[in-house]
């Protein structure tokens, strides 16, 4: 099993491109950001990008009694990894000294470098490697949006959606979501009703009875969504912060 690898060809796009678009999810690049393939055993897997970019996914499930969940969008900044079928040379030139300038390099090398640096932090790791199994179609994205708050996207076509915003973590299926932050977790089923557990104790048992097994069962189909992409360092790191063991482990608000 090898490591991921930055191409040695970097361009620059030259027009806007919808890196993921998703009836619930979009990340486009924008004119002026440069970019590079990512490669596995000299397979083109992703790509990895620095430049104008914006985000946004609707974590929302429509019921019976409307709509339930959370919009999120914003611009991102910095590395920005996404690994999934794509394409960008059409729409791409080879970069010169200003365009790098833009983006805050002074030339290819210094540019290669912080690549290197943000996959070693978030793909591949000190001692691990990222193995990308394409059996089953999906999108994975991480980065960082302006306010730095880490950000990860996966999309399946089996699975859903799962969506994790610095500690907020959505998982959205065709109709329901299971959403955690630091005010609890929300359990919303087709029917619109909601089971919550947060610091004031458990609401809504009269609608679901077992708020374990509803939890658990939801958040690990949806997860298996992230078998595409094993051993990856930062998902591992968010997944320890994930606090389903034990309610205390939430940041509560005094």
């Amino acid at each position: 099993m090898r490591k991921l690898t930055p191409d040695t060809t970097i361009m620059v796009t030259t027009e806007n491109h919808e890196l993921i678009s998703h009836e619930k999810a979009f990340v486009k690049m924008e004119a002026g950001c440069v970019w590079v393939y990512l490669l596995e055993d000299d397979v083109r897997v992703g790509a990895a990008f620095v430049g104008p970019s914006q985000f946004a996914v609707d974590a929302i499930a429509e019921t019976k009694v409307g709509a339930m969940g959370e919009s999120i969008s914003g611009s991102l900044q910095g590395v920005q990894f996404y690994i999934g079928v794509v394409s960008l040379e059409n729409i791409s030139k080879s970069p010169d000294a200003s365009d790098l300038q833009k983006q805050g390099f002074q030339n290819t090398q210094s540019f290669m470098a912080e690549i290197e640096s943000a996959m070693k932090d978030q793909l591949n790791g000190d001692h691990s490697q990222t193995k990308i199994d394409q059996r089953e179609p999906s999108q994975i994205f991480l980065g960082r949006d302006s306010e730095e708050i880490k950000l990860i996207l996966v999309l399946s076509e089996k699975r859903g959606l799962v969506f994790t915003y610095g500690k907020q973590v959505f998982v959205l299926g065709d109709d329901n979501l299971v959403s955690v932050s630091k005010s609890g977790v929300v359990v919303t089923g087709k029917n619109g009703k909601q089971i919550i557990v947060g610091k004031g104790g458990v609401h809504g048992l009269d609608s679901f009875m077992d708020i374990g097994q509803i939890v658990t069962e939801s958040v690990t189909e949806a997860m298996k969504g992230l078998k595409g992409l094993k051993s990856l360092k930062s998902m591992k790191q968010t997944m320890k912060e994930f606090p389903y063991d034990n309610v205390d482990d939430f940041d509560w608000d005094d």
